[in-house]
């Protein structure tokens, strides 16, 4: 790389050639002494490519050292675990090593690249956990507990259908643990009714694409137990235990199943419903028994701390645009406006993705997309476990942790495993419920510190045939407006037209009244100090955006507005900040660690460096790659023309890079050529691409396994 900034981007062609000339060889099979002096040539060109490891793998492997290979793998993998070469590499080494289960998920992610399962396992191996674990492997990473379930039998191999997990532990990383039981959401219904429900649906045509009816899932960590636990508490100590029935009772078959309840000074039964938790207040020792067997949930421990807030609660408004809404906030939405006024926004806020799933990663890690390796919709891969989300740190600090509202997107890939409680839906997460949700919570459990997460989609724009519009748009438009939509396509790429337009401001006004009831009951409730209350978006909208543009401020420009203890109050904070910096935000105020992981910086409001850069990307294979690298004053713009690959990395030499004032971003003519400006931006934004430019160095798609 250049050193005077006249060029932004240069590939090493060394390296390249290096790269190219090993991989020739292994495709020949050449696996000699050559290789090795290549190999380490490479090694030297390129010391932080991952890309050696898989080379050092092929070697170790072809020479039968299957144990040292896998270790090479494993380590490519940790830094690039989107890599289909990664993934063959490892499926083959796990197989040699007798690893059967892990080389089954390997192969499962490589069929999301067109590559058929090979079957060449033992057959012992395709046991009901393997199988379960290559059901995760193959199902989308958005809409847990949705799947694609497979199965074994021997007249017709792996059979593979549309389902879900329910009434079972969900087969995700071991170190998750106690795992995640799916049960349903019943406050106040009729026993039995909801888990009958989707029983009868869980095998019926179309069961994912409509989300089983927009059904919502209840998962708690919790095991299950057959007939009998025992839970020892100390003197003084008091916990509500969440326990979980697995009858169904129907009427004149099967009476509704009890559960026995014996301590020193009590023997007595209680109704489980099935599917959900009942929850049971206890202070002194207690053995719990039926007749059947029933899941026993974490224990909620009763007290509060010194050094805990009595309740923090995220509030993630999706897709709300705060590009939009600044100049009208206070008009727009007046009861959030009152509320917040009396805190800190930030006026300065973008996105680090376009869409929601990578940018709820990166919000819960505070971590880049390329970073922490959760970017790619169409695979769920795990996050490292040394990786940890902030609910994880809130639930180390004895916070009872729960997301009250919200879609599947973090339970497969470990985004949420923080959270001890998660009520989901695939789509439906109107936030007039969600509030009514987060006040009955607060009223269940008051002697309690709280880390609770809800996440509405109202304001997120959808596509009319994909989703139903309010009733109150549909009458309110003009039949000329009515039946002029725009093309069915993805929420980023949407064009504006009045519908979507209509819908978003009728979702607004919904918004703010909920919000409205919700900001009532904690400042009749709660003083300041009490909590900590935090609203953000993931993104923006591009309902509003002409021209298109996938990194404009319209879809990046994120809201942030926090309200409570250690928030300064009545400020605007107009400093540069980033939605990876909400971790390092919440950890200061919360007393939390923040690992050196952590790409988010902490604001200058709270006592923080603050950022200079704030860095906006489309990070999605099989499209070229766009940033929007921005400061106070002026913006960096690059895009490739070369699309993005599955492992995320792209080819930035030859990339389109200008910069522009601020105030006319991305407008023909207005980009400016100053060196103190390349000077600045350049080596930042270098710093940022580490992780996605691969120097045109590709490995093919495997052929087969």
């Amino acid at each position: 790389m250049t050193d005077d900034f006249t060029i932004f981007w240069r590939n090493n062609e060394r390296a390249s050639a290096l790269f190219y000339d090993l991989l020739a060889r292994s495709e020949r099979g050449a696996y000699d002494d050559d290789f090795l002096v290549q190999l380490a040539a490479y090694r030297e060109a390129a010391p932080e490519s991952e890309r050696a490891d898989i080379f050092a793998a092929q070697y170790l492997l072809h020479h039968g050292d299957a144990e040292t290979a896998t270790l090479c793998a494993e380590r490519s993998y940790r830094v690039r675990p989107m890599s289909p070469a990664v993934w063959e590499i490892l499926a083959r080494s796990y197989k040699t090593l007798g690893r059967y289960t892990d080389a089954l998920v390997m192969q499962g992610y490589l069929t999301g690249c067109g590559i058929p399962l090979a079957l060449n396992l033992p057959r012992a191996a395709l046991n009901t956990h393997a199988l379960d674990r290559l059901s995760i492997a193959m199902s989308a990473p958005s809409y847990a507990p949705f799947g694609t379930r497979m199965g074994y039998n021997p007249e017709e191999g792996l059979v593979e259908r549309d389902a879900l997990f329910l009434g079972e532990t969900l087969p995700v990383s071991s170190h998750i643990e106690p795992p995640y039981y799916v049960g349903v959401y019943a406050e106040q219904g009729m026993q039995g009714d909801h888990v009958w429900q989707i029983d009868a649906l869980r095998n019926a045509p179309g069961l994912s694409y409509f989300g089983g009816g927009d059904f919502t899932f209840d998962l708690i960590r919790a095991q299950q137990v057959p007939g009998r636990a025992d839970l020892q508490l100390a003197p003084q100590e008091e916990v509500i235990l969440p326990v979980l029935g697995t009858v169904l009772p129907l009427l004149d078959v099967q009476e509704a199943q009890q559960l026995r309840i014996q301590t020193d000074e009590l023997d007595d039964t209680a109704w489980l419903n099935i599917g959900t938790p009942n929850f049971f207040r206890l202070n002194q020792s207690a053995t719990l028994s039926s007749a059947q067997d029933f899941v026993v949930g974490i224990p909620i421990h009763i007290g509060h701390s010194p050094t805990r807030r009595r309740f923090v609660l995220n509030l993630l408004i999706d897709a709300l645009p705060w590009t939009v809404l600044r100049d009208s906030f206070a008009d727009k939405m007046p009861q959030t406006h009152r509320f917040f006024e009396k805190g800190t926004i930030f006026d300065q806020c973008f996105s680090v993705a376009e869409y929601t799933y990578p940018s709820i990663a990166a919000i819960e890690t505070g971590m880049y997309p390329q970073h922490s390796g959760i970017f790619n919709d169409r695979f769920t891969i795990d996050l490292r476990p040394d990786d940890v989300t902030i609910s994880e740190r809130a639930r180390t600090a004895g916070y009872a942790t729960a997301q009250l509202m919200g879609f599947g997107g973090g339970v497969y890939n470990g985004i949420a495993r923080g959270y001890d409680r998660l009520i989901v839906s695939m789509y439906r997460a109107q936030i007039y419920e969600g509030v009514e949700r987060v006040i009955r919570h607060l009223e269940a459990f008051p002697d309690i510190d709280h880390f609770l997460l809800l996440h509405a989609s109202e304001v997120h724009p959808y596509p009319s045939p994909l989703y139903q519009l309010p009733s109150s748009v549909q009458a309110h438009l003009s039949l000329a407006e009515r039946v002029t939509e725009a093309p069915s396509m993805p929420s980023p790429y949407m064009r504006p037209n009045a519908v979507s337009q209509c819908a978003f401001w009728q979702s607004i006004r919904d918004t703010d009244r909920a919000l409205g009831t919700l900001f009532a009951y904690l400042e009749q409730h709660y003083a300041p100090e009490d909590y900590l209350v935090n609203l953000y978006s993931d993104h923006g909208v591009a309902i509003f955006s002409e021209p298109h543009d996938i990194v404009g401020t319209h879809l990046t420009g994120a809201a942030w507005m926090m309200r409570g203890a250690g928030v300064p109050a009545g400020v605007i904070a107009d400093e540069l900040t980033s939605t990876v910096d909400i971790y390092p935000a919440l950890s200061h105020l919360l007393g939390f660690p923040v690992g050196g992981n952590v790409d988010g910086v902490l604001p200058k409001i709270f006592g923080g460096t603050g950022r200079e850069v704030a860095f906006s990307n489309s990070l999605y294979p099989t499209k070229p790659y766009f940033l929007a690298a921005r400061s106070l004053t002026h913006v960096l713009r690059l895009n490739t023309e070369e699309a993005v690959l599955t492992d995320g990395t792209v080819n930035l030499e030859g990339a389109c890079v200008a910069i522009y004032p601020r105030t006319h971003e991305g407008e023909l003519g207005y980009e400016i050529d100053s060196p103190e400006l390349r000077a600045f931006f350049y080596p930042r934004v270098r710093e940022f691409l580490q992780g996605i430019g691969n120097n045109g160095e590709m490995f093919p798609l495997p052929e087969e396994m």
